[in-house]
């Protein structure tokens, strides 16, 4: 984690801070000023919990010391009675050297236990980091495999497409998404909704109904479904989640058998290498070399350890997301928050964060923080409590007070008077989509078959049931035709009210 590079004397320690540890700054010699902490955390597989277990500050540093440091560190946590059986860390190239000294000259998944010997060590990149990475050069440059072009110009014309609807096919996609700067690419929850099953629905949509704009889209499609499809078998986070989700790619792994390693290990490898060699025969650019080579050397890591926690040691079931490097981010998360929720925090602070986290056993993570478990959606608004009579009356006067063009009051009218939804626009089948969906939610809450079931329909034409299925959301039930035209019709009678009420008053009024 990146750091203020000064020195901060504290009177109450007597102490000088800044300096780097993991060098010697001895007197007479050359000071060293610190402007990086790196930090060694332990994590929890069968038991939750999250332990710093070493953290130094430094200006510059050798492949050669960080190796001495990590087997000091992976000494020490083993004295403590702890099994060490998975180093996780980023794809940089201090980490790379770091793991062809592990692996004595070459990069290796598994390696022996330098301290209890025989049991193996596994060695893998974090798997967030290298889906970021095949974000950014998804939307860098083109590339190409056997089933064509894979162009992010596609998700641009998307964006442009409905950028002015008022209910969008991909609610979440913005400019940040697609011309993110070098802060955000950062970003671990933007990485993963490139990745969406909404975006590649939508892209599917515009294809299969002849939109001039996305006639090739395939072979876009087919990555964008391999990388999230990468995402999600490395993001089981419980035992219940397939089943909340409806996603069968999230269930817990309990044999090695599983149709998901193998996928891993046979098909995804070899669409990597499909991606290489049509790019290079082609004249694009592709993955670049490294982030081709840790998405596969993650995915064997990956399978190897699934399969040695579930033959060897005995796990009745394995979750995938305990294997990522979240806890560090957390770590530095609360470190920042620390002190002042600042990015750039100076040496002082950052030490007495981790020291109040050892003391303390709690870790305080921002909702900002830069980790896979807050990749679900949260709502940042709420309803606001009802207000007194008082402040009621004013906001009726005010709605009173307020003049609609002619046009929009003639469509307020025309709301009893719907006509049928047959055309076959992405923006109608994405108001059938939520249309479904608050059906759906409207029977969750009230457990009426016989309400519900006068709204929905099984025969409606493909083009309005098209997201439900690209998407595998909400079962068969559909929303009658007549409903999605009502839904149509009120989307756009809101969208043109927005603008003639006050931002503050929206609420009241609706």
């Amino acid at each position: 984690m990146a750091i203020r590079q000064k020195l901060i004397y504290s009177r109450s320690d007597d102490r000088l801070y800044g300096l780097s540890t993991s060098s010697s700054n001895t007197i007479g010699g050359q000071v060293e000023i610190a402007h990086q902490m790196m930090c060694y955390v332990v994590h929890g597989l069968t038991t939750r919990f999250t332990i710093p277990a070493g953290y130094f500050f430094h200006s510059s540093f050798t492949a050669e010391e960080f190796y001495c440091l990590t087997l000091n560190i992976l000494k020490l946590v083993t004295d403590c009675g702890f099994l060490i059986i998975r180093i996780v860390t980023d794809n940089l190239a201090l980490n790379v050297n770091l793991f062809k000294l592990l692996g004595n000259g070459s990069i290796q998944n598994v390696i022996s236990h330098p301290y209890l010997s025989p049991l193996p060590l596994f060695l893998s990149f974090d798997y967030c980091h290298a889906i970021k990475n095949a974000r950014n050069l998804f939307l860098q440059n083109d590339m190409m495999s056997s089933d064509g072009v894979i162009s992010a110009s596609f998700l641009t014309d998307l964006y442009d497409l409905q950028k002015d609807l008022p209910v969008k096919p991909v609610k979440f996609l913005t400019k940040k998404h697609l011309f993110p700067n070098n802060l955000e690419k950062m970003n671990v929850l933007r990485a993963i909704q490139i990745f969406y099953p909404s975006v590649t629905a939508a892209l599917k949509f515009l294809n299969e109904n002849g939109h001039e704009l996305f006639q090739n889209v395939s072979a876009t499609t087919k990555y964008l479904e391999c990388m999230h499809h990468f995402f999600q078998i490395h993001n089981v986070s419980s035992k219940n989640q397939y089943i909340r989700s409806l996603d069968s790619s999230v269930a817990p792994y309990v044999n090695v058998s599983d149709e998901r390693l193998h996928w891993l290990t046979h098909d995804f490898p070899q669409y990597i290498d499909d991606i290489q060699v049509q790019s290079q025969r082609a004249g694009l650019p592709g993955l670049s070399k490294e982030t081709a080579h840790s998405l596969k050397f993650i995915a064997r890591s990956t399978y190897l350890t699934v399969k040695f926690l579930l033959e060897e040691v005995g796990f009745y079931y394995v979750l995938t997301r305990t294997f990522s490097s979240d806890c560090i981010e957390a770590m530095f998360s609360h470190v920042r928050l620390r002190g002042g929720s600042n990015d750039a925090t100076d040496a002082r602070a950052a030490e007495y964060a981790l020291k109040q986290i050892l003391k303390c056993g709690i870790i305080k993570t921002s909702k900002s923080a830069n980790v896979a478990s807050n990749v679900d959606f949260v709502s940042k608004h709420h309803i606001l409590p009802s207000t007194s009579s008082s402040s009621t009356q004013e906001h009726h006067k005010h709605c009173s007070d307020l003049v609609l063009p002619f046009t929009t009051l003639q469509q307020l009218r025309n709301l009893h008077n719907v006509q049928m939804l047959t055309d076959n626009t992405v923006y109608s089948a994405s108001v059938a989509f939520l249309a479904g969906y608050i059906i759906k939610k409207m029977n969750d809450k009230f457990k009426c078959d016989y309400c519900v079931s006068s709204l929905l329909t099984k025969t409606i034409p493909g083009t309005l049931v098209a997201f439900n299925k690209f998407t595998r959301s909400w079962g068969a039930d559909i929303s009658q035709s007549r409903i999605c035209s009502c839904f149509k019709e009120l989307a756009e009678v809101i969208h043109l009210l927005i603008p003639h009420i006050e931002k503050r008053k929206i609420l009241a009024v609706s």
